[in-house]
């Protein structure tokens, strides 16, 4: 369950010190008149209160972030799901790829695909910004040209090192899946 953030009904900021705090719920509930006897909305003053005592506990304030930033968290990896322009497709399959700048040729797995793109792991580093152009396993189908978006290295085992990248296409490949697969 998602509620208003503490910090944003007192009106402070998330690393304000406690004087701060003290003064923003006095200013809120007599200057401002939030409190019910001052003619303010009982609901919106027990908020207040209750912000107020969590926010001035030492104790209580530390557990309240520590809960909200879990709660940034989940809310950010479900957000990542929602980012995507279009739906990705899981697949597993050998490609050949050379850096634009470069003449060689490096061998790869393609991962998963898009119309927009496909996430490439390689033995060798890609570097962000580079352009490739990558040939399937099957040299009958057509290459498809892409810049590394992304990159990041991960570790299968302690003797290899896999690096992975996020190749964003120069146009929409509609058939890309087809392309890839033998």
């Amino acid at each position: 369950m998602t509620r208003k953030s503490f910090y944003k009904i007192l009106q402070v900021d998330r690393h304000a010190a406690n004087e701060v705090i003290s003064s923003a719920y006095r200013t809120l509930m007599s200057k401002l008149k939030k409190h019910p006897d001052l003619g303010g909305n009982f609901e919106e003053a027990q908020a207040i209160n209750e912000a107020y005592e969590t926010l001035s506990d030492p104790a209580k304030r530390a557990a309240y972030d520590m809960e909200k930033c879990v709660e940034l968290r989940s809310n950010e990896k479900e957000n990542r799901q929602e980012r995507r322009r279009v739906p990705r497709k899981n697949v597993d399959a050998k490609v050949s790829y050379c850096v634009s700048d470069e003449e060689i040729w490096h061998f790869a797995r393609v991962k998963d695909v898009s119309v927009l793109g496909i996430r490439l792991q390689s033995k060798k580093s890609f570097g962000i910004g580079k352009k490739l152009v990558i040939v399937p396993d099957n040299a009958s189908k057509a290459a498809m040209h892409g810049i590394v978006r992304w990159q990041r290295m991960f570790h299968p085992s302690n003797f290899e090192r896999i690096y992975e990248a996020g190749i964003e296409f120069f146009d929409q490949i509609i058939d890309v899946e087809d392309r890839v697969q033998a």
